[in-house]
């Protein structure tokens, strides 16, 4: 069973550096689903998703092949296909 983190009970230091620490984890199988990491296009989509689903979106980018800060067509689908 996955374990779940409350980020709303963090300290803003804590929460900082979680974020922070997630940034560099972009691009990776390590995203958490904190930090921003899609292009401007899909900001309505991304933007108030559940990190669950931002990590499903990334998963699913890097499994395509695609770079997750991009924009096409594909990046549209697995996006639009998640909602």
């Amino acid at each position: 069973m996955a374990a779940h983190l409350n980020t709303d009970v963090l300290t803003l230091n804590a929460n900082t550096a979680l974020l922070n620490l997630d940034r560099t984890f972009i691009g990776t199988d390590d995203y958490m689903g904190m930090a921003y990491f899609w292009d401007y296009e899909y900001r309505h989509d991304l933007r108030d998703a559940s990190y669950a689903r931002r990590r499903k979106v990334h998963t699913l980018l890097l499994a395509a092949g695609l770079d997750v800060g991009g924009e096409s067509a594909a990046h549209r689908a697995i996006i639009a296909g998640l909602k």
